[in-house]
């Protein structure tokens, strides 16, 4: 059994990739590198945790029980079992439900989902030092971003319309199962491919529940590469940079540096940021300056007109007028910003119908003016609100909570996951269950350790 042999003249980064999937170990990692990835999955378990009893979640978990899959991994939240690659993707698309997941700011792709949910099924079918565990993740997380970043930076010809998160994610997760079942580095270069093969999404899906199967695709497509590989099962092995392969398909124009210039020395992974509100992330520099206006308003006050000036793509991605679901407020800035400015906070109530219904927030949100400006940045946002006594209050907000500017710190993070996964355990189930995502490096088994808190039952969820 042989792959193509006819090289591309283009970088064989597909080989590249492959060789350091192979080869990442642990004791490579830089201490900060460790740490972030700690961060990464306590942001994802508690994403995972609020998601886990929404509709689209349990329509998938009944989905994949319909099919049969063998009782492997845990479905978070649900005392059903499944197998890997379906716990993977059901979890996955968990995490992803609520729009509170992590996003890669220069390319808005969100490495932890399909790599964490992968992982953690992975772990539970097999016996996973914390230390490998990590390696994986980061590893994993690692080829995304710069896939990513490969895809979406200048000077490609990447179309928007594209879902990042799609098209990289099952490489990221095949890479990282595939370290973690000892691939070689042909095995892996076929792993690689057969996930690329897999990569899809558009945005037309955004606001419906095919925005959140897409990362839960990638989740499960990973982990079918790293499997089907590590039999034998074959593919080209240049794959990404072949003529009508992964990069001329989707990107033609790339540059396939961004790919592997510094791997294992640059961690691209590091410049992930975590959610401080539960919608798109290009929405969030206007909710910091919608709150910080808020706060200037007196309690009697009345908001006489509203204008947002924000980068052309926070509209061209969130430019939703009107939602009418918990799914398309996700992608709505008018929302979210007439919910900041009415009720002083933007959590994961603020998405919930009773808010998007309330006539005062409708009202608002029909009136707000948003006007692309070129010339704001992505994490950069400027809010005018003049009151019906004549005052202009206004907040020029230059980067956005959550951003590399201003990173959420431990405590945030923390209290973001207590949250969420209070919504779904008992109090001392989630200090247990912290306590474990953030010292993973250090457990012994690490899909049975985390299992364990998982399986000690649930909550009704609050709403």
């Amino acid at each position: 059994m042989s792959s193509h042999s006819n090289a591309p003249a283009r970088l064989a980064i597909t080989r590249l990739l492959a060789g350091h999937a192979t080869q990442a170990r642990f004791a490579s990692l830089p201490e900060n590198v460790r740490t972030e990835t700690a961060r990464a999955f306590l942001n994802w378990m508690g994403c995972a945790l609020g998601g886990c009893h929404e509709p689209a979640v349990k329509m998938a978990a009944a989905t994949v029980a319909q099919l049969g899959g063998g009782p492997q991994a845990s479905i978070i939240g649900h005392a059903q079992r499944t197998d890997v690659a379906s716990a993977a993707f059901v979890n996955c698309i968990s995490s992803s439900i609520l729009a509170f997941d992590d996003a890669h700011l220069a390319t808005v792709t969100h490495p932890s989902g399909p790599v964490g949910a992968a992982l953690l099924a992975f772990s539970e079918n097999h016996k996973v030092s914390g230390e490998d565990f990590v390696n994986a993740f980061a590893l994993g997380m690692e080829i995304e971003c710069r896939l990513s970043n490969l895809l979406v930076l200048p000077p490609s010809n990447f179309n928007v319309g594209f879902y990042v998160t799609g098209m990289s994610g099952p490489i990221g997760v095949a890479a990282a199962i595939g370290n973690l079942l000892g691939l070689d580095e042909k095995k892996m270069n076929w792993a690689i491919g057969i996930a690329a093969s897999q990569s899809s999404g558009f945005r037309s899906t955004h606001g419906t529940m095919t925005a959140h199967f897409r990362p839960g695709h990638a989740a499960r497509s990973g982990v079918w590469g790293a499997m089907l590989a590590a039999t034998g099962f074959d593919s080209d092995e240049y794959a990404l940079e072949a003529d009508n392969g992964f990069i001329d398909v989707y990107a033609s124009s790339a540059n396939l540096d961004f790919a592997v210039d510094g791997l294992g020395q640059h961690f691209e992974m590091l410049t992930n940021a975590y959610k401080p509100y539960p919608c798109g992330i290009v929405i969030h520099p206007t909710l910091d300056a919608c709150l910080e206006v808020r706060q200037q308003i007196g309690p009697n006050a009345k908001m006489a007109q509203v204008r947002l000036r924000v980068h052309p793509l926070a509209l061209k991605l969130t430019g939703v007028r009107t939602p009418r679901t918990t799914l398309e407020s996700h992608v709505s800035l008018y929302h979210w910003a007439a919910a900041a400015l009415l009720r002083g906070v933007a959590g994961v109530p603020e998405m919930w119908q009773d808010c998007i219904d309330d006539p005062g927030i409708v009202a608002l949100r029909d009136s707000i003016e948003a006007i692309p400006d070129q010339a704001i940045g992505r994490g950069e946002a400027i809010v005018e609100v003049t009151l019906a006594d004549g005052r202009t209050l206004r907040s020029h907000v230059l980067n956005a909570r959550g951003s590399a500017a201003r990173p959420m710190t431990d405590d945030e993070l923390d209290a973001k996951f207590r949250a969420q996964a209070s919504m779904v355990l008992p109090a001392d189930k989630v200090e247990e269950l912290l306590r474990l995502c953030r010292s993973v490096a250090s457990l012994q088994d690490v899909g049975k350790e985390i299992a364990a808190v998982l399986q000690t039952g649930s909550v009704s969820p609050s709403h």
